[in-house]
């Protein structure tokens, strides 16, 4: 009999001994248990990784997130470290997906005004922070966000070409604001006392390019 059959069957659990994994697994969290998917531990490890850092997400903590049985995990994922590159990923996907296709939306001032408010959503900025954090101990994860960053770089520099800069103004001026975005992170990753505002970062990142489009108009761009 195959181990899905036997999971969902509760006469079938009563002919097992309690010996059985299955049995070991099984308990008052059972039901919910079976109406969970791999996507569920997923968002949770990323919720978990937001409110704390990479140490906490841990199998027994996510089990108690859900309210489940830890061994309940390992019908989806191999081990720890596979979840966490589902989760990863998840987040990547999320980004270049949006980067791909949201952000090619609408006009100029459309797709600029959508930027902001994605780099300064309170809840995303919680999670990227933690992402951040990662990194600093783990080297493909900081590849990955390094690859998600030029590609937002990209958009900026081309917003702004659009917009009348030069293609040399239009790329240091991007950089400039990436470095702005991701001290902001650095700051919020490290101090736990500084605020994550979106509106503050946001007013900050227009203020720039409106300092950036003055001095620009004055130099005949």
């Amino acid at each position: 009999m195959k181990g899905k059959e036997i999971f969902l069957d509760a006469t079938v659990w009563n002919a097992y001994s309690c010996s059985c994994i299955r049995c070991r697994m099984a308990s008052s969290a059972t039901a919910r248990s079976n109406s969970l998917g791999p996507s569920d531990w997923v968002h949770a490890a990323l919720a978990r990784l937001a409110k704390q850092d990479i140490q906490e997400v841990r199998v027994e903590i996510l089990a108690r997130d859900l309210r489940v049985s830890k061994g309940s995990f390992y019908w989806h994922f191999r081990d720890r470290a596979d979840l966490l590159e589902k989760m990863l990923a998840l987040w990547e996907d999320s980004e270049l997906a949006w980067l791909g296709e949201k952000a090619s939306e609408g006009g100029t001032a459309t797709r600029w005004a959508q930027f902001v408010a994605r780099s300064t959503d309170p809840v995303r900025l919680r999670t990227e922070v933690a992402i951040h954090a990662w990194a600093r101990g783990d080297e493909k994860v900081a590849a990955r966000i390094a690859a998600i960053t030029r590609k937002r770089g990209a958009l900026i520099a081309e917003v702004l070409r659009e917009v009348g800069f030069g293609t040399s103004a239009a790329e240091g001026w991007s950089e400039i604001l990436l470095l702005i975005c991701l001290g902001w992170m650095e700051r919020a990753s490290r101090d736990p006392r500084f605020q994550l505002e979106g509106r503050g970062l946001g007013e900050v990142l227009s203020d720039v390019i409106l300092a950036a489009s003055a001095r620009s108009s004055g130099s005949n761009r």
